[in-house]
């Protein structure tokens, strides 16, 4: 254990001795990732099996959400919760004065999540979810719990590098905790896998942590449990996903997808379909932007030409979304409708307002070693 993390036990047991007796709850054990520190991120134009002649998505009404940009990766070492914080965990936190009380008492599936109705009138903590996964909390309140913690929000790298493992290939990299590795377009027949995605349970509420054996991965040589499902989790990362572009380079996708829509080639559509820049100060120019289209992204290009990606400095959070990680119970794939990416490892597409709670978005928390 840290002396940075004794200090806070310490800090917290004699909180506890001015708390009326209140115990905090065990910290979350955390597993190290001290090596297979350079890995591929993302997955390209593999992920989630999306045609390679279709060049540029702008159609609302497809949750298509590529793996992109895939590139080569090096962290420093870190640690990793390995479960979610719990709603008795948050709820100390919350005791303590550290912590504002989430934003709503319900989640899907259960109305008195936070707290129940006491008999003699009022409300009492509900301690029935007491070790489920604390959800309604927004990306500041996240970022609060883990700092009280003498912790921190992961990057989406980190996030990342345990849910996918340390592969430098596609063929290579976990995509979901079961099954077969490498480029799969949804978790296909999962319903007795036991990971609480919705569209593999069907159950339309979270569960407690570390209660789904089929979503569990060895990482640092230790299990971390419901990195695809159960709740959604925040990342410290900033809500952009052109991790290798220049950001100062606008691209429209509308009149490449007109044109696309004629039945022309990309070739046919050249002029329509630009190209963006790669890479900070780079003067090479790379084809197929890919959604965001009002963010060009460069994912087609050799690992060796890769530049090494670091966590960008988050927006303010005022108005800046976050990269969420994970699938939730909130939704999920299953064999039929299968919504592309939903729980993949590499799934880049849910970003979301800091500012804004949601009833499946929990967290985890992380620290630099």
């Amino acid at each position: 254990m840290s002396a940075r993390l004794i200090a806070w036990v310490g800090f917290a047991l004699c909180l506890a001795g001015c708390a009326e007796g209140r115990q905090p709850p065990a910290l979350t054990q955390m597993t190290s990732i001290t090596d297979g520190l350079t890995f591929q991120f993302g997955m390209g134009r593999d992920g989630c099996g999306i045609p390679s002649d279709q060049q540029c998505i702008d159609n609302p009404n497809q949750s298509y959400s590529l793996g992109f940009p895939s590139l080569q990766v090096t962290l420093s070492p870190f640690a990793m919760d390995v479960h979610e914080v719990t709603v008795e965990q948050y709820r100390y936190c919350v005791e303590m004065e550290v912590c504002s009380e989430p934003a709503g008492d319900n989640t899907s599936g259960i109305p008195n999540y936070w707290a129940k109705l006491a008999a003699g009138g009022g409300t009492v903590p509900n301690e029935d979810y007491f070790d489920h996964p604390v959800v309604q909390v927004s990306w500041l309140q996240a970022q609060e719990y883990c700092a009280f913690a003498g912790k921190r929000l992961p990057t989406e790298f980190e996030w990342e590098r345990v849910a996918g493992g340390s592969a430098s290939t596609s063929a290579a990299k976990r995509v979901y905790p079961f099954g077969p590795k490498g480029p799969q377009p949804h978790p296909g027949k999962c319903a007795e896998t036991n990971v609480n995605l919705y569209g593999c349970t069907q159950l339309d509420r979270p569960k407690a942590v570390m209660s789904s054996a089929g979503d569990v991965v060895e990482e640092g040589g230790a299990q971390v449990f419901d990195l695809f499902g159960n709740a959604y989790e925040w990342t410290a990362s900033d809500g952009l996903e052109e991790v290798t572009c220049d950001r100062e380079q606008p691209y429209d996708c509308e009149a490449c997808v007109a044109c696309l829509n004629t039945g022309k080639t990309l070739a046919g559509c050249k002029p329509q379909c630009k190209t963006c820049q790669c890479g900070e100060g780079s003067t090479e120019t790379k084809p197929n932007c890919y959604l965001p289209c009002e963010s060009p992204i460069c994912p087609l290009y050799k690992a060796s030409e890769q530049p090494i990606a670091l966590p960008a400095t988050p927006k303010a959070y005022e108005t800046a979304q976050r990269v969420v990680r994970g699938g939730s119970f909130f939704q999920g794939s299953g064999d039929k409708n299968a919504a592309p990416c939903e729980g993949r490892s590499d799934e880049r597409g849910f970003l979301w307002r800091a500012t804004q709670p949601h009833e499946a978005i929990g967290f985890r928390c992380a620290k630099s070693l």
